[in-house]
Order: structure tokens, then C-alpha cells, then sequence
């Protein structure tokens, strides 16, 4: 077990962990390496612990930036009110020891396709600061979860654009608990820079972007006021729902689920979402939607997406990092 006290002797440690062909595991909350090292699912010649590495713990703001260290907590990041959408992310996520303890680090390491954390930080256009012996480099959070980390680096930060807008995290899930969720999504609204931004997670590998949604809200929202029709808002899911349809190769479905369960969970989240970014305004020939409108019926024996954020079996609590 190695205790470096910056970044700049972790990376020399894990430099030297590299050249001799050891394999070395980076531990900083521990909530998914320690099950993974007793189940054997993952072996370790040795161990870097970065609690001590008070650096990586360091979140702040700039003009138009907010950086968040990886050794940043999920409870560190609850009822943060620079990143709204962030923070409701993270109060989402597992137990109140898992949000203790998992960091912002573990949760780019362990790459869990329904991590409440990627899903945000993929609709928010993140980016993912790295060190390794080769020196410090920014990566756009696709590029970071398609290359990965050097095997003689670690991850130090994550970097996103302050709010312009309202923002919204919400997920399904099998039951309450720490259970992962089935499906989850944010929304991020810049009404400065008049963008919406939609991701879905829990379908395919990685979080994916609702590109064909997104622009089409972007035209439908009247930017004055920040308000859409509700007929746009229900299109909105439709189209997400379309496009998660085309998403492959798609994650196994467990009991009592259906990849078209998740699609149509995806839409309700998305119209959902949108709605309360965004209040939808009824036109002359339609009334507002109402909570049951914007969500039919789900499949027996699944939960129900009405309302992903309360009730029993309303609200899967993901794991933590």
C-alpha cells in the first residue's frame, strides 16, 4: 500500500508500479475497488491510496467554469449551488456511506453505464483532466471514456461550464436502497447560449447524447420567456425514445425488464426532465400536461416512471465510486 501526498507522487509511483509490470489500483473511496478485490474480479501487486492527497479533494469556480477534483465526495457535491443539476446528481446516489466515501474519480474509473455522475457530467460537455510521467493533458469526457487513463496515470479533475439555465437529473430504478438505476437522464439548459443538452444512461455501454431531441428543442423553446409547448415537450420524449431505440450494442436486461421498457422509461424521463426545465405552456386548443400525462403505464413487475424522484421502487439508488 503506497500513500503518496501529491499527484506528482502518485504518478511517480505509479510510474515505477508500470515499468516493473506490477499491477497497481488506484484507491480513493474504495466503494467499488474493495468489493472488486474480494470477489477476485480484480487483482492488485499494489495499492495507491490517494486520501492523503489533499489536491485532488479541491473543487472551485472560475468566470465561466467550475473544476471539481476527483478526490472531490458525492456529499461533498450536495447542495453545491454552483451546479444544481450536479448536485442533484450526486444526492441521488447510492446510500449515505456510498456518497461519503465515492468520489468523483472512481465514478470516471468504474465507468458504470447508469452512474447518475456520467450521465450529468456527459450532458454538461465535460472535461477530464489527467496526469501521468508524460505531464497533464484536458480531454472532452467522450474522448476520456472511449481512451481511457494511461495505465501509469490517474485522473485529477473534471471540468464544466458554469450553469446559464435551469438543469435536472433524474433517474428509475428497480427499487430504493443502493440499487443501480435502470435508466437515467439530465437535462441542461444554457439560456444565455441558447442550448439544450440531453443524456440518457443505463441503455447502452456509455451515457449517450440526444443529439436529433436536442436540436429540436432548441428551435421550439421561445428563449424570452424559457418556456416550451407541452405538444413540443411530449415530441421531445418521442424523439428520445427514437433515438435510444438505435443505440448498440445495448447493456443485458435484467428480471422483470425489456430493452423496450427502457426506451419508452427514457422518453418519460426526457419530456419529464425537459418539462421542468423548461415549464411547458399549453397552447390555445391544449391544456397543461399533467403528471400522468407525460407518463403512461410502465410494464408489470417493473417500476413505474411517473415519478422517477419519490415513491417505492420510483427511484433506484446508483452506486457510488
Amino acid at each position: 500500500m503506497f500513500r503518496p501526498r501529491s499527484v506528482g507522487e502518485a504518478v511517480e509511483m505509479l510510474a515505477a508500479a508500470h515499468e516493473s509490470g506490477a499491477a497497481v489500483a488506484l484507491l480513493s473511496g474504495g466503494t467499488d475497488l474493495v468489493p472488486a478485490l474480494r470477489s477476485g474480479e480484480r487483482v492488485a501487486d499494489a495499492v495507491v491510496a490517494l486520501r492523503r492527497v489533499l489536491e485532488l479533494r479541491v473543487r472551485g469556480a472560475g468566470a465561466d467554469s467550475l473544476t471539481i477534483g476527483a478526490g472531490v465526495t458525492y456529499a461533498d457535491l450536495v447542495g453545491w449551488s454552483l451546479s444544481p443539476g450536479l448536485a442533484r446528481a450526486a444526492r441521488v446516489v447510492g446510500s449515505v456511506q456510498i456518497r461519503n466515501t465515492g468520489t468523483v474519480g472512481g465514478a470516471l474509473g468504474s465507468v458504470r453505464p447508469a452512474g447518475d455522475l456520467l450521465t450529468y457530467l456527459t450532458a454538461a460537455d465535460a472535461e477530464v483532466l489527467t496526469a501521468s510521467p508524460r505531464g497533464t493533458r484536458w480531454r472532452p469526457l467522450g474522448q476520456f471514456l472511449a481512451e481511457g487513463v494511461e495505465a501509469d496515470g490517474l485522473v485529477t479533475a473534471v471540468r464544466l461550464a458554469r450553469p446559464g439555465g435551469p438543469q435536472v437529473h433524474v433517474k428509475i430504478g428497480g427499487r430504493q436502497a443502493a440499487y443501480p438505476a435502470i435508466v437515467s437522464c439530465a437535462v441542461v439548459v444554457d439560456r444565455v447560449r441558447h442550448r439544450v443538452a440531453c443524456a440518457i444512461g443505463g441503455v447502452g455501454r456509455l451515457p449517450a447524447r440526444m443529439g436529433g431531441a436536442e436540436s429540436f428543442a432548441v428551435d421550439e423553446v421561445d428563449w424570452t420567456t424559457g418556456t416550451i409547448p407541452v405538444q413540443a415537450a411530449r415530441r421531445f420524449g418521442d424523439l428520445v425514445v427514437e433515438a435510444v431505440a438505435g443505440i448498440s450494442p445495448v447493456l443485458p436486461v435484467g428480471p422483470g425488464e425489456s430493452a423496450d421498457y427502457r426506451c419508452h422509461a427514457a422518453g418519460v424521463l426526457a419530456s419529464r426532465a425537459l418539462a421542468r426545465c423548461l415549464h411547458p405552456q399549453a397552447t390555445r386548443a391544449t391544456q397543461p400536461a399533467t403528471t400522468t400525462e407525460l407518463a403512461t403505464d410502465a410494464q408489470p413487475g417493473t417500476a413505474r416512471p411517473s415519478d422517477p424522484t419519490a415513491g417505492p421502487g420510483a427511484a433506484g439508488r446508483g452506486g457510488g465510486s
